[in-house]
């Protein structure tokens, strides 16, 4: 699959262009290589130290602010591929449009049979009646029937049971009074 694509980028950036981004990205990979190894090493001599985690946090921003530089030529060696490929895909679609061009041109320039005059006018065709619309307002009328039905069955439940909450709440027994309170003469 690698071979492939590598293949591939090599047809559209060119074998000379390809070695040399080919080249760069494995530096940069070795490079990035190098950093890992590195940070790994010291994160272990880290590991030997009674505090720990300030150490590992030393190395890890060290390794950051070193993989940022290499991070930053991997984006601008990308950019610059992307690049060649919409300059070469530019390049096709300019070839294959001058050659469409260059094919109708030549067409045009060949005496073909000539013309009969002016090409026969079609005659419109008469407009269909539009399909009648069925009438909206009665189904709207329904609906908005049954939405107020609903509404009075709706307050009419409520009404029932706000009246029987109100029963039940008459038909309740006093609650009981509180006992008098122990005096404190007697503790």
């Amino acid at each position: 699959m690698m071979k492939a694509a590598a293949t591939l980028l090599a047809g559209v950036l060119g074998v000379a262009a390809f070695s040399v981004h080919a080249a760069t990205r494995e530096e940069l990979r070795r490079e990035r290589e190098a950093i890992e190894a590195e940070h790994a090493r010291r994160a272990e001599a880290c590991k030997s130290q009674f505090v720990v985690t300030p150490c590992l946090d030393r190395v890890r921003i060290e390794k950051q602010k070193a993989l940022s530089g290499v991070a930053a030529q991997e984006n601008a060696l990308d950019a610059a591929e992307r690049q060649a490929r919409a300059d070469a895909r530019s390049k096709r679609l300019a070839d294959k449009a001058a050659t469409v061009e260059g094919a109708a041109s030549a067409a045009a320039a060949t005496p073909s049979e000539p013309s009969p005059g002016p090409a026969p006018r079609k005659t419109p065709k008469p407009r269909q009646k539009k399909a009648e619309v069925p009438d909206r307002s009665a189904q709207e009328e329904a609906k908005r029937a049954d939405f107020e039905a609903r509404q009075r069955e709706i307050e009419a439940h409520r009404q029932k049971v706000e009246e029987r909450n109100a029963e039940r709440a008459r038909n309740k027994p006093a609650p009981r009074p509180l006992p008098p309170p122990a005096s404190a003469s007697s503790r």
